[in-house]
């Protein structure tokens, strides 16, 4: 991007920019499978009072109806993203069956593959989203459309990305917004760079034996990911689109929807996608003209060791990753680096979980050696260093990786048992919570957090603040004190209705 980064260094110490450099938002999805104790698949229908799969922001299903899917609202920091997460995971568990269960790991549990897969071809009743459902379906088949995830949204402080421009582009890109898209498409270059250590660090999915026929009867399990190998959860290897260049990159894309290739933005399941908030899929000269605006990493199996399914810890490496790529330069040789990072990711992904290559020792090192530089320079906030002796620690062993954990774990070849075990904890230590929703109970009242707990079961959009919420539909806001009580008589969700009327036109049929 032809930067000074002497320059660009000394600036981002400047106080109020530091601030700023540390101030970006998250927000987080998670895909996980409604099972029941035994590990077949739930055939319960959709929660019934988790109105609205049309509208509701936060809570939906996926591919299938037994598939949960968490959204988060966009915050500051990766603890908010994650508290939100639990907040939302305690909800989705208070409203499960008996015997039904979320099950933490991104691979289904074997009896699901073995006797449930021809069910889940069909178990999907949002039928505004039925023509979409039947080509991903199709085209791609059940195996990868039921795979568990969590995507990473990630976007910097406007202030900082406005102040960097103004202060040292403005004279190299036309406008705010055009800098604003190659800044974004530079840190997913960086990031595809390093998907390979992602890969290694956080892959999680050694895949059961009872896997149906998607991989060659000669790969040798476990592997580290099979969901983020060329096997996993990826387009045809002729549907592919680079990240060379900012124009090529879009340019890809834009021919694959314009031809019918991909249905919309979202059939590209590159590592990172480049994405606008709220705005039309299949729009990318408008998205781009609008301004690239978040980040959307789709590299994270789920984490069964996190309550969640991604820790802290994970998301402020990542986010130390990308603050320092704003201030390094691209490798001289880029095409012919993006084009051998697949090639590592492929072959991490499908390595023993335990194994590994030297390259691999010394390539991460210097990374690590990099961003504690970082942490020292711009005096980053302690959890950052934290985050980073964490994975240095799993790069020096790798046993200590998701994944070279999950190897000890396996039984006949499969992780039934772990993760039926991990699921009934988690499961009972939910229903057992002594508040309404944990994860905030330090800061709200619990007639408060009742009634956060009803406004995401309605679909109404929440915002946590230190001293008040904020419940929003459209442009009606209702602001509520942090420590509030409310009359409960009739439930929290009446109160929701009354103060929000017009949710009653959102309740799903």
């Amino acid at each position: 991007m032809g930067t000074d980064y002497d320059q660009l260094k000394a600036a981002l110490k400047e106080p109020s920019l530091n601030a700023k450099l540390f101030s970006s938002q998250f927000g987080l999805e998670a895909k996980k499978h409604r099972i029941l104790t035994n590990g077949r698949a739930s055939r319960y229908p959709y929660p019934e009072n988790l109105r609205s799969r049309q509208y509701n922001i936060y809570l939906n299903s996926g591919y299938t109806d037994d598939m949960m899917d968490f959204e988060t609202g966009p915050v500051v920091g990766a603890k908010n993203a994650v508290r939100q997460l639990k907040m939302l995971e305690q909800i989705v568990i208070s409203h499960l069956r008996s015997d039904e269960r979320l099950w933490p790991l991104s691979m289904a549990p074997g009896p699901t593959y073995q006797h449930d897969l021809e069910y889940l071809q069909t178990a999907f009743t949002k039928k505004w989203d039925q023509e979409t459902h039947d080509y991903l379906g199709k085209k791609y088949g059940i195996v990868q459309e039921i795979l568990g995830d969590v995507h990473v949204n990630f976007s910097l402080d406007g202030e900082l990305i406005n102040e960097i421009y103004h202060r040292f582009y403005a004279d190299r890109y036309p406008n705010r917004i055009d800098f604003q898209n190659h800044l974004y498409f530079k840190l997913a270059q960086k990031f595809y760079l390093y998907q390979w250590l992602f890969t290694y660090l956080y892959g999680a999915s050694p895949v059961s034996e009872d896997m149906p026929h998607s991989i060659p009867e000669d790969l040798e399990l476990p592997v580290r990911s099979l969901r983020c190998s060329d096997y996993g959860d990826d387009n045809f290897t002729n549907e592919q689109v680079t990240y060379t260049s900012y124009d090529q990159h879009f340019a890809e894309l834009k021919h694959f929807m314009d031809n019918g290739t991909y249905y919309s933005m979202k059939e590209f399941f590159g590592p990172v996608r480049l994405r606008r908030h709220n705005h039309d899929m299949h729009d990318i000269d408008g998205a781009l003209h609008k301004g690239i605006d978040y980040l959307e990493f789709r590299n994270f199996d789920l984490d069964p060791l996190s309550r969640t399914g991604i820790s802290d810890d994970t998301i402020n490496f990542l986010e130390l990753m990308l603050l320092n790529s704003i201030l390094s330069p691209l490798p001289d040789n880029l095409e012919e680096r993006l084009a051998e990072a697949k090639k590592r990711n492929n072959e991490v992904a499908l390595q023993k979980p335990k194994e590994q290559l030297p390259w691999m020792h010394e390539e991460a090192m210097q990374l690590i050696a990099e961003l504690q530089n970082f942490i020292v320079e711009f005096n980053a906030p302690r959890e950052y260093q934290l985050a980073l002796k964490f994975v240095q620690r799993r790069v020096d062993d790798p046993s200590l990786t998701l994944s070279g954990q999950l190897a000890d774990q396996l039984e006949n070849g499969d992780l039934l048992s772990f993760g039926l075990k991990i699921a009934n904890d988690r499961y009972t230590k939910n229903i057992n919570f002594q508040h309404p929703l944990q994860a905030i109970s330090d800061v709200y009242s619990d007639d408060v957090q009742q009634l956060v707990k009803a406004a995401i079961e309605l679909g109404v959009q929440i915002d946590l603040q230190p001293t008040q919420v904020v419940l929003y539909v459209g442009d009606h806001q209702e602001s509520y004190n942090a420590q509030a009580t409310f009359d409960f008589s009739k439930g929290a969700r009446d109160v929701i209705l009354s103060d929000f009327p017009e949710v009653q036109d959102f309740q799903e049929k």
